[in-house]
């Protein structure tokens, strides 16, 4: 994971994880079996936002847990045939940015 650059939801509550305060979520492809970090298109830099085609909005400042929107979402979030993160089937892209978000060898599954 050093010196890479990769896609995190950062408006979670912050949480201690092995006693670490843990401010972000990385976003991986994911089976029972293996687990890949999603990379951002070429030319991406740390604070570049991630959008989706015909979705418009403001993302909120903190999700709140009690409310469950990770839980909500997480289901419509899939690696397609072509490696491609999704969301309800249309791509991750980096606002600006030719190309999508991509796991490097996996298709066909979730994102965790």
């Amino acid at each position: 994971m050093q010196d890479r650059i990769a896609l995190f939801m950062c408006n979670l509550k912050p949480a201690k994880m092995r006693g670490i305060l843990s401010e972000g979520m990385i976003m991986c492809a994911s089976t029972p079996e293996k687990v890949e970090i999603i990379d951002p298109p070429a030319g991406s830099k740390p604070g570049d936002r991630v959008i989706f085609e015909g979705y418009s909005g403001t993302p909120d400042e903190m999700l709140k847990p009690k409310q469950k929107v990770w839980e909500q979402i997480q289901p419509e979030l899939h690696i397609n045939g072509e490696s491609a993160a999704t969301y309800k089937g249309t791509p991750f892209q980096v606002e600006g940015i030719k190309g999508f978000c991509k796991a490097q060898t996996m298709t066909n599954c979730g994102i965790k």
